[in-house]
This record gives structure tokens, C-alpha cells and sequence, in this order.
């Protein structure tokens, strides 16, 4: 099983939709992903999901599942030294990384200032929720690893947010999320594919294809939107 993780097309976050940019990336994404092919579709309810999605449901002729629990993280709010309030993915890296030894991820919620108790309350829900999800798709997880209850060759699209699309990928790698949310950035409408990989007949492995993958927006001739990215992004 292969599930491809999208983050909305370029936001437009005070009307809770995409921008006319973001509605070109969607049209370019459907494109792409009607050819590469595509077997089953799941969305955040959130507006910029939606819109996003919409363009490859009707490209694809797939109806599309919407699951509440993909939608953006809410509540995660840290305060930089500077004085900042920030979403927690957006927080400084150079502040995380003075913190040595650096998180792993068992412990990267004991570590500050990602040790707030609803931080650890919110990731386990998240990681309860997606584990639900893949064992309804064959995959049984357990320590760190899926058991093969059904092989499954599906081809998923899940159109959802860039907090929440890191943080499942955390899970997925075994990864801390404090280093994936300061080490790494989602380009809008971009494609994060992860195999789930099964070299026995018993254990499958996710296994990270390709991250942020905006070949689709290069096809097009468009722009890469820098929503989400915080400083020198010209």
C-alpha cells in the first residue's frame, strides 16, 4: 500500500479555502495524480482541504471519504524567548536544536518547550486515529512496525495539513516531532508518499518514497508557494 499525504494547495486561511494560485496547484496536482493513479480518497473537512481535493475526486471519478480526524492540529501554541506565539511547527529550530541532548521519539515531549501535558494528550490521539485508519486498511501496528492482517496494493490520497501531515509522518518513521516539525517543510499541494514496505509475509515497514514532492507544479510552470515557511523564503 502505497498513502500519499497532500497538504492543501496554497491557503487563504480567512476564508477557509484556497487562493486562485492554490486553485491552479489543485488542478495541476489532479492532473498528476489521475495518471500516476489513484484508488481510494480521504479528506480533512477543513475548506482548503476540501477545494483542493475536489479537483482529483472529479478528475479520478473517486468519491471521496472526509475523516474529522485529519484536520489541522489545533491548540498547539508554544512562546518563543522572543515573545512569539507560535503554532508548534512553526516554532524556531535554532531554539529546539540548543537543547542537547536532542529528542528522540520517546521522549521529545518531556523536553521543552514541547512538555506541555496537552501536547503528549493531542499526539497520542492523533497516533490512536491513524492507527485505527491503517489497521481498517490491512495494517495492524505494533512496536513501531505493521502487521500484515490483509496485503493491500492501494494507491490512498489523503488531503489534509501541513502540522498535522509532519506529525503523521513522525509516527509513521519513528521520528520526534519536535525535529520533524523544525526540520522539515511542506510545500503547498505537495506529495509526501510513504510504502508501506513488506519484505516478509508477516511485518510491513513505512518506508518515506519521496517528501514534499511538487513535480506536478514544476509541469505546470507554476510557482511554489512559500506558505509556511518563515523567514529568507524569496
Amino acid at each position: 500500500m502505497r498513502i500519499m499525504i497532500i497538504r492543501h494547495a496554497e491557503p487563504d486561511y480567512d476564508n477557509n479555502t484556497i487562493t486562485q494560485q492554490g486553485h491552479l496547484e489543485a488542478k495541476a496536482l489532479a492532473r498528476r495524480l489521475r495518471l500516476e493513479g489513484v484508488d481510494r480518497i480521504y479528506s480533512s473537512p477543513l475548506g482548503r482541504a476540501l477545494h483542493t481535493m475536489q479537483y482529483t475526486a472529479e478528475a479520478t471519478g473517486i468519491k471521496p471519504v472526509i475523516e474529522p480526524w485529519m484536520t489541522e492540529l489545533q491548540g498547539w501554541y508554544i512562546t518563543e524567548p522572543k515573545g512569539t506565539d507560535r503554532v508548534a511547527w512553526n516554532v524556531d529550530g535554532e531554539w529546539v536544536r540548543a537543547n542537547r541532548p536532542l529528542p528522540s521519539s520517546e521522549d521529545w515531549h518531556q523536553r521543552h518547550p514541547f512538555d506541555k501535558p496537552d501536547f503528549y494528550k493531542n499526539y497520542e490521539m492523533l497516533k490512536t486515529n491513524a492507527d485505527r485508519f491503517l489497521l481498517a486498511h490491512g495494517y495492524r501496528r505494533e512496536d513501531g512496525k505493521y502487521e500484515i492482517i490483509q496485503s493491500n496494493q492501494e494507491r490512498i490520497a489523503i488531503f489534509c495539513h501541513h502540522g498535522f501531515g509532519l506529525a503523521w509522518l513522525a509516527h509513521l518513521l519513528e521520528l520526534p516531532l519536535s525535529l520533524v516539525w523544525t526540520g522539515f517543510w511542506l510545500a503547498p499541494s505537495s506529495v509526501t508518499t510513504i510504502l508501506f514496505e513488506e519484505r516478509t509475509v508477516r511485518w510491513a515497514v513505512p518506508r518515506c518514497l519521496g517528501l514534499g514532492d511538487v513535480s506536478h507544479i514544476y509541469e505546470g510552470k507554476l510557482p511554489i508557494s512559500s506558505s509556511g515557511l518563515q523567514a529568507n523564503t524569496d
